[in-house]
């Protein structure tokens, strides 16, 4: 049964007179949701439903009008977030004449909620209420994403939740039952214990959902086994590489300033999910929309590159348009007024994103927006006084460690002191200082705290920066009598052990996977030179992994011939990895029976395997940025052997940088 059906069978047991009206009072976590499973046509969902009015749950003081029969309350509960949702109903209930239903939306709960609204006393004051369990989440071209509130960053390392990884775990399980279990995993790499946890979990509720199936069907299981591991050449061909990571193995990616044109727009426009569009002029803009054609060619591209594309595309509009003055006859007519449609379209397409990027270069102050798109150079041009190339630069400074801590802390208090500045851009800064530097010294860190407080109030600041060295993302080292008056709170000490930041060395850690690539050679629009044009000049380490797998071209500026020929997996053997902590596994799922086929294999050749038909599943624990998922893309397409396989991404949801900081600041 599909989500949307299960919620309709839910209204059938609410309405179960034909004539009936609901009045549904609507959370707005969950009403894009109900767009997406629509498929934006809300009106037959509330025909089937019968519902006859919606208003938003907060604006929910005068539902008394129009009497409807029932009233249902509509809540996604999927975050801790979302309770205080609940809490409310407690002074609503009682004021209500009409038949009152509650769904709530969460994967796992059952006699938790019985018991949450007995202890609220709003049992009896319910009709009913009901658990919508449907798995909800956005799938679009090579991504599924779970669009869980801020990418479930603090839900799963500051509350230690356990819902966003049993989310991922079944979400990958679903995706196995419904390839007919062709989606085999056969290679495994994790890089975290988050990542392991889900894994853990994943093969928890395989084994589970194998033992319910019948002895025909676990058979036809068997069978798929026995044809994938036949031989080497059927293995690659139809292997399933599951490659799980936690965000804390990259916060640098996390919460610094994104260069794609895909990440720009999300931090631009505070994309918080992906289901929403986004308001430009006035205008609501899907930028998932099937039928814009531009936007595949150009979202996984560095910033600079999206102008010449754009104007390619004009040109060739000019072109395709002026031919109507070169029409001979009716049937050169009819062609041209058929494909006329089409061309409009592309021509609001490129309209659209022309506007867009115009208004991220008028964020880059400093330009004369007439110019068109500025290369990457002009965005990090110390010569440019605007707050955002300012930004820019300074983390440029921060990753290439060539001054000292008080350096870049006096400078982060220039930043501080800027009119532009915001309090999320100081503690992103704050943080990759504190990474970089592997501590900041208390007596250096005070200067910059009473600035803070002073600019943005200590009720600002400080929820946000206990949470951080709660976590240990930031780590304060003593040593001098200044002591910071907040690390002496109880709620620091909480967690005896965080692994929300992996990080152990970073200027190690950079040399040994290349993460900061000096390269005199121009990339050009469809062939960047490293993976590095996502990011001021910096290579995500989660793409670095993903890619290391496959290749070590990174590290090796030349391939050995074998390995271009062949179909090496280098996995992460041989891998600096001692810098980056956190567990690391990899395995070879490969049946017993048939273990001796692989014992000492030669890889066949590339040009020998199929196109197409082996997959690579990335899955990232806690959040993905938009140019982490545009770099991956190109380091994987960049290889032979990885070039034509199916890419599949599975995450707990996109992430900005600004929603990262933002979801620390409440207490916990």
């Amino acid at each position: 049964m599909s989500p949307l059906d299960d919620l309709v069978s839910i209204f059938a047991a609410i309405s179960t007179n034909q004539e009936s009206r609901n009045l549904l009072v609507l959370d707005r976590d969950i009403s894009v949701h109900l767009n997406y499973l629509t498929n934006n046509k809300f009106s037959a969902f509330t025909t089937a439903t019968h519902i006859s009015r919606i208003v938003w749950i907060e604006d929910v003081a005068n539902i008394q009008d129009g009497s409807p029969d029932s009233v249902v309350f509509l809540i996604n509960l999927l975050s801790d977030e979302n309770i205080h949702k609940l809490n409310q109903l407690s002074t609503l209930l009682p004021q209500m004449k009409q038949n009152v239903h509650l769904i709530v939306a969460h994967p796992s709960l059952d006699t938790s909620l019985q018991r949450y609204l007995s202890i609220k006393g709003l049992l009896g004051d319910l009709t009913s209420y009901h658990v919508w369990k449907s798995l909800l989440y956005f799938k679009f071209d090579d991504i599924l994403s779970l669009e869980y509130p801020n990418a479930a960053f603090k839900d799963i390392y500051l509350d230690d939740s356990p819902v966003p990884l049993q989310l991922l775990a079944k979400t990958l399980l679903v995706e196995y039952i419904d390839s007919n279990y062709n989606l085999r995993i056969t290679n495994v790499y994790l890089k975290g214990r988050m990542s392991a946890r889900v894994w853990n979990i994943y093969e928890k509720l395989k084994a589970e959902h194998l033992q319910s199936l019948s002895d025909t069907q676990r058979k036809v299981i068997n069978d798929i086994d026995d044809t994938l591991f036949m031989d080497v050449h059927s293995f690659y061909n139809n292997s399933v590489d599951f490659i799980c990571l936690d965000r804390s193995n990259d916060l640098i990616a996390a919460l610094s300033s994104q260069l794609s044109y895909s990440g720009l727009l999300n931090e631009t426009f505070n994309v918080e999910t992906q289901l929403k569009p986004i308001t430009f002029e006035g205008k609501l803009i899907n930028l998932n929309d099937p039928s814009d054609q531009i936007f595949p060619l150009i979202k996984d591209l560095n910033f600079s590159h999206v102008g010449p594309i754009l104007n390619q595309q004009a040109k060739h509009l000019q072109t395709e348009f002026s031919k109507r003055n070169d029409l001979k006859d009716i049937g050169e007519m009819k062609n041209f007024v058929g494909e006329l449609s089409n061309l409009k379209k592309m021509q609001e397409n490129v309209t659209k994103h022309t506007n867009l990027g115009e208004f991220i270069i008028s964020k880059f102050r400093g330009w004369n927006e007439n110019t068109g798109v500025p290369e990457l150079d002009q965005l990090i041009d110390p010569k440019q006084e605007s707050y955002q190339s300012q930004i820019i630069e300074f983390q440029q400074d921060i990753l290439v460690n060539a001054a000292n801590t008080n350096t870049l802390l006096n400078t982060l208090i220039d930043i501080l002191n800027l009119q532009e500045s915001s309090l999320f851009d100081v503690f992103k800064l704050l943080v990759l200082i504190s990474i970089v530097k592997r501590g900041i010294k208390e007596s250096e860190f005070l200067p910059v705290y009473n600035e803070m407080v002073c600019k943005f109030g200590l009720e600002n600041v400080l929820p946000i920066l206990l949470n951080l060295i709660k976590l240990k993302i930031v780590q304060f080292l003593s040593g001098s009598n200044q002591q910071l008056p907040f690390l002496s709170f109880p709620t620091i000490s909480n967690l005896e052990v965080s692994d929300a930041q992996n990080i152990h060395n970073f200027s190690l850690l950079a040399k040994a996977l290349n993460l900061l690539p000096s390269s005199e050679s121009e990339s050009n629009t469809d062939n960047n030179v490293d993976a590095d044009f996502g990011y001021p000049g910096y290579v995500p380490i989660i793409t670095r992994l993903v890619q290391s797998i496959y290749s070590r071209k990174f590290v090796d500026s030349i391939e050995t011939i074998q390995g271009s020929e062949h179909a090496i997996k280098y996995g992460w053997n041989n891998l600096s990895l001692e810098h980056l902590t956190g567990e690391t596994v990899q395995r070879f799922l490969v049946p017993e029976r048939k273990a001796n086929i692989f014992q000492s294999v030669v890889p066949p050749k590339v040009s020998s395997l199929q196109k197409n038909k082996s997959t690579i599943i990335i899955c990232v624990v806690g959040g993905i940025t938009m140019s982490e998922v545009a770099t991956i893309r190109h380091t994987l397409k960049s290889n032979s052997f990885t070039a034509h396989k199916n890419i599949r991404f599975i995450t707990t949801g996109f992430l900005t940088s600004d929603q990262l900081i933002k979801s620390l600041n409440s207490a916990s």
